[in-house]
């Protein structure tokens, strides 16, 4: 009498007119009753026999078979859940997995990731000249998509914590001297909205919250700037279901804007949108006696133009400033200053605040709270800097900005 084989025992047999060793094992029964079965398939024995027994393996230790999603695929299904979060985090994150990740190991199932497929995308980043910072991101992507697809039990452990992830830059970050800036925020007095510049390099405000700041952010009544929204662009869905012919969610006729889920936002233009700055929380800061008498004045000369958004600094035509826009002013302002520094972005502005004040002998904490960062290693409470320890770091920082004539 023949032996009656178990759910999850497994059986191997050649299939001649394929020329294929197929391995099999029952993983219970459908619905309706019907065997469901599990297979495995290779030109050779021993390698299916070892396909067969791993499968087995994982029916033993997760009850079911893991899925077996290229990382590609899973890619696609994890990012959907980022569609309706912060906008700049789902195209960064798309951005990185087409351009690093699935070039290297899209194709892999991703239960058979190794830790030096991961060292094969960092050592990939580094010949091609990117930074750490950048390696790290991508790094810390990994290691989401991977403990998702842990927890969907599409593989038995996140192959990324057996990764040592690439070291931090040692380097300083650029920033301007004390003369070149002073220069550039007297250069800054030529523009229309120079005070913008004279915020940044003093305060270190970020290009989307500089570009998102409203006419309420700034209170001269109590003398504080208020740091409430960013500045940023929005991203496109398809509406149409899948049937238009175009690649891009942009160009469908039925196009629609996804928001945020859960986060305050106030859509302005097209794409454009304000959500809350990338710490998640507002912040503010006291304004040292000359940023006050800048903000004043450019408030009151504010009336004359068209505003419909109510920005702090708003295009020619009242509309949100693009980072573009933004990036070309700035290379425009360091020209009239007469800085040469073809390479210079808009973010040189907020890490000269950061080096003054620390050379000013600010605490971090104190900066941190100015600038808007936050401790990797805060787990529960947050100390807050009064103004008055904000207001004493802040005026010693542009104290240093003095040139003496």
């Amino acid at each position: 009498m023949p032996r009656t084989r178990k759910t999850g025992e497994g059986g191997l047999y050649y299939d001649k007119n394929r020329d294929l060793w197929i391995a099999s094992v029952d993983i219970g029964f459908d619905k309706d009753g019907k065997r469901k079965q599990k297979r495995v398939s290779s030109r050779s024995q021993t390698i299916a026999r070892k396909k067969l027994d791993a499968l087995k393996l994982e029916i033993d230790n997760h009850g079911s078979p893991l899925g077996n999603q290229t990382v590609a695929e899973w890619g696609v299904s994890w990012l959907d859940d980022f569609k309706h979060k912060k906008p700049q985090t789902y195209r960064t994150y798309a951005s990185l997995l087409k351009t690093w990740v699935n070039p290297i190991i899209g194709r892999k199932n991703l239960k058979e990731v190794r830790p030096s497929d991961l060292k094969r995308i960092y050592d990939s980043m580094r010949a091609a000249g990117k930074s750490t910072s950048t390696s790290r991101k991508v790094h810390q992507m990994l290691s989401g998509l991977f403990e998702s697809a842990r927890k969907d039990r599409l593989v038995s452990y996140n192959v990324v914590k057996d990764v040592t992830p690439p070291s931090a830059a040692k380097s300083a970050r650029n920033a301007f001297t004390r003369e070149q800036t002073a220069a550039i925020i007297h250069a800054s007095s030529m523009f229309r909205d120079g005070t913008k510049w004279a915020v940044s390099l003093k305060a270190g405000i970020r290009q989307g919250e500089r570009l998102g700041a409203t006419v309420d952010a700034v209170d001269l009544r109590t003398g504080l700037f208020m740091v409430k929204w960013s500045l940023v662009e929005g991203n496109y869905d398809h509406g149409c279901g899948g049937t238009c012919s175009a690649k891009a969610a942009g160009h469908c006729p039925q196009k629609y804007l996804l928001v945020p889920d859960g986060m305050d936002y106030r859509v302005l233009k097209g794409r454009l949108m304000l959500v809350p700055p990338k710490s998640g929380e507002a912040r503010t800061f006291p304004l040292t006696v000359e940023l006050y008498a800048h903000l004043e004045k450019h408030l009151a000369q504010m009336g004359d133009r068209p505003n419909p958004f109510g920005l702090l600094w708003p295009a020619e035509d009242g509309s949100p400033m693009t980072a573009r826009q933004d990036q070309a002013e700035w290379r425009a302002l360091l020209q009239v200053a007469g800085i040469d520094h073809p390479e210079a972005t808009t973010h040189w502005a907020r890490h000269t605040a950061i080096s003054e004040m620390t050379s000013s002998g600010a605490a971090d904490r104190t900066i941190g709270e100015i600038v808007g960062h936050k401790s990797p290693g805060v787990t529960g409470r947050y100390q807050h800097t009064s103004n008055l320890d904000a207001l004493e770091a802040l005026n010693r920082a542009e104290g240093r900005l003095q040139i003496e004539s």
